[in-house]
């Protein structure tokens, strides 16, 4: 009776024990995120290898709905609404399908994420785009990565074997900005949100008087190079010559004083600009 105890025991450690261990995969996952504007945007995914293979045209036929991954169907996760290809979608969370082609690739953002290529169905395409592939560099591990990232805008870009090919993701970050400033300055006075709203403003082409108001605030709640710094831009962006260099002046001294020396280089060029 011990000994079948025993026996059964060891065969209950051996089974949990395989099924907690970890080891390398032949595929091993990997996630990317660039945020852009105010939006996180994120892929995950597995990272096939070439392995000295003919993947598209070959292990991946030409035509056929793919996964675009190995393992799960890779995801795209945006936190708040985006143009993707120029699609309006949702914020939320999509699998990935494509179907690759020789010159044209098709891409598929699809609701169902626990679908794969057996399981996918096309009515639950949120977004369907149509893109170029081109020819690249080889690229052993399947890729996934960003690029002309901007204010308002960035390039998701795959590569794998020898082919290239991307989507643009735009979003509205300026809207989502003023909005944040709106809500910022009902809820607290602090110095440094007046700087940086009054230099949203200033950056963005908005409002200029209420740039100056705000950073007037700011310097006012607490006076340091750097707000001084940001009112003698506003001053030259209205025109005011000579509050910008008197501002520019000021910044100067405290920048020296502090010894910051990319201020105090960037008020000396604004300074000689100015005059």
């Amino acid at each position: 009776m011990k000994k079948f105890n025993l026996t059964l025991l060891l065969a209950v450690f051996l089974v949990f024990g395989v099924k907690s261990q970890e080891l390398p995969q032949p595929s091993p996952y990997a996630e990317v995120m660039q945020r852009v504007g105010l939006t996180d945007v994120t892929v995950k995914y597995s990272r096939p290898g070439v392995k000295g293979r003919t993947i598209f045209g070959g292990l991946e036929a030409y035509g056929e709905i793919w996964r675009t991954g190995a393992n799960s169907s890779t995801k795209i996760i945006l936190s708040s609404d985006a143009k993707v290809g120029g699609v309006e979608v949702k914020a939320g969370t999509y699998s990935v399908f494509t179907i690759p082609g020789e010159k044209e690739w098709k891409l598929m953002l699809n609701s169902e994420l626990g679908a794969t290529e057996n399981s996918y169905k096309e009515e639950n395409n949120v977004a369907e785009i149509t893109m170029s592939a081109s020819e690249s560099d080889m690229t052993e591990s399947m890729l996934f990565y960003f690029d002309n990232v901007k204010d308002e805008s960035a390039d998701l870009v795959f590569k794998w074997e020898k082919v290239k090919w991307m989507v643009s993701i735009q979003v509205e970050s300026n809207a989502l900005a003023l909005k944040n400033i709106e809500d910022k300055m009902k809820s607290m006075q602090d110095f440094r949100a007046y700087n940086s709203s009054a230099r949203y403003y200033l950056d963005h082409d908005q409002d200029l008087e209420q740039a100056l108001a705000w950073s007037k605030k700011s310097v006012e709640i607490e006076k340091t190079f750097w707000n001084v710094y940001t009112l003698s831009l506003i001053y030259n962006k209205m025109g005011n010559k000579k509050m910008a260099i008197q501002t520019a002046e000021m910044s100067l001294k405290m920048a020296e004083e502090a010894n910051y020396q990319p201020y105090v280089k960037m008020n000396k060029e604004n300074i000689a600009n100015w005059k």
